[in-house]
């Protein structure tokens, strides 16, 4: 005799589409948390500023240089990138570097990771 599957045997593969839908809905739910962590830790823009950062570097020791050979610091910001090699890249969108002459501090514009694309 043919028979159809029985009430058994519906339960239980309801049952495991019900598992596997849960399953599935887990692990959505964990790498869209682990998607918005990677988007508030923002590695690469971290990186992007700690570039930035040694490049600021680099212009204070080519400051200090200077100083040393000539006796006094640059008087502005346009004479600081006459005497560097190249025209600073910085890797942050629309970052910059400020000069206070006065004091010789140099800083960033861009100072937070979030703030860098």
């Amino acid at each position: 005799m043919n028979r159809g599957f029985g009430l058994i045997e519906i339960l239980i593969a309801l049952v495991v589409v019900a598992l596997a839908g849960t399953l599935l809905y887990k692990y959505v739910i964990s790498t869209t948390r682990t998607v918005e962590t990677m988007k508030e830790q923002r590695p690469l823009a971290g990186a992007k500023l700690a570039a930035d950062v040694a490049t600021l570097g680099t212009i204070r020791t080519v400051l200090e240089t200077y100083r040393s050979e000539h006796g006094a610091l640059p008087p502005d910001k346009a004479s600081v990138l006459t005497i560097l090699p190249a025209a600073p890249r910085f890797q942050c969108s629309g970052n910059d570097f400020e000069y206070d002459a006065a004091g010789g501090t140099l800083s960033l514009l861009i100072n937070d990771p979030g703030s860098c694309q």
